[in-house]
């Protein structure tokens, strides 16, 4: 299995990622066993079963081995929404391929300069949210890349981390926010982690 831990008691987390806590919360969460992490690349198979809306993935670069996050898909031109990358699934590949306007990387890197009036996104299609944060841990870099589709978020289909007690009874320690690079800083409130500028 790719994913580290993963059985009956250690299940990946299923739901959507709105604000930067959720992020931190769930990689935290990882860190400490209670949510399995990946442990190297998807094959072709586990790709299709696996990158669906719902899908959270956290990994550590040196566990893994994955430096650069890909699942296959075709994505439009990144665009930054506080601490994280939002990209949407495009319907047409071999257009998009042709006029260099793909990126299938988690680190908002393109070849060329995109034209987002030329591409045709899928319809329901996939959105990928990855997370700008890098949080060291124990010497090693730690990411969050998550899938949903906006229906499904409007639905109610998806849940957030703070659904879960047990993720919610995870506290997040000082040192994991001193160790993140933040593209927007957080505000401590307390015990708490509020949000700013997302």
């Amino acid at each position: 299995m790719p994913l580290s831990g993963t059985t009956a008691d250690v299940q990946p987390f299923y739901g959507y990622v709105d604000t930067t806590e959720d992020a931190l919360r769930l990689i935290e969460a990882a860190r400490r066993g209670v949510l399995p992490r990946v442990t190297r690349r998807f094959n072709e198979l586990e790709r299709r079963s696996m990158i669906r809306s719902g899908a959270v993935f956290v990994f550590s670069v040196e566990e893994s081995g994955i430096k650069r996050w890909t699942e296959g898909l075709t994505w439009s031109q990144s665009r930054i929404s506080g601490n994280f990358l939002i990209y949407r699934e495009v319907a047409d590949r071999n257009i998009l391929r042709s006029s260099h306007q793909v990126s299938d990387s988690s680190d908002g890197s393109q070849s060329g300069h995109p034209v987002e009036s030329h591409i045709t996104l899928k319809p329901n299609g996939l959105i990928k949210k990855a997370s700008t944060i890098t949080v060291k841990i124990n010497g090693s870099d730690h990411h969050l890349i998550s899938y949903f589709t906006q229906e499904d978020v409007h639905s109610g289909r998806l849940h957030r981390p703070t659904s879960r007690s047990d993720l919610m009874a995870l506290k997040i320690p000082a040192e994991l926010l001193q160790s993140a690079n933040f593209r927007y800083p957080l505000k401590l409130d307390g015990q708490r982690i509020g949000i700013s500028q997302l």
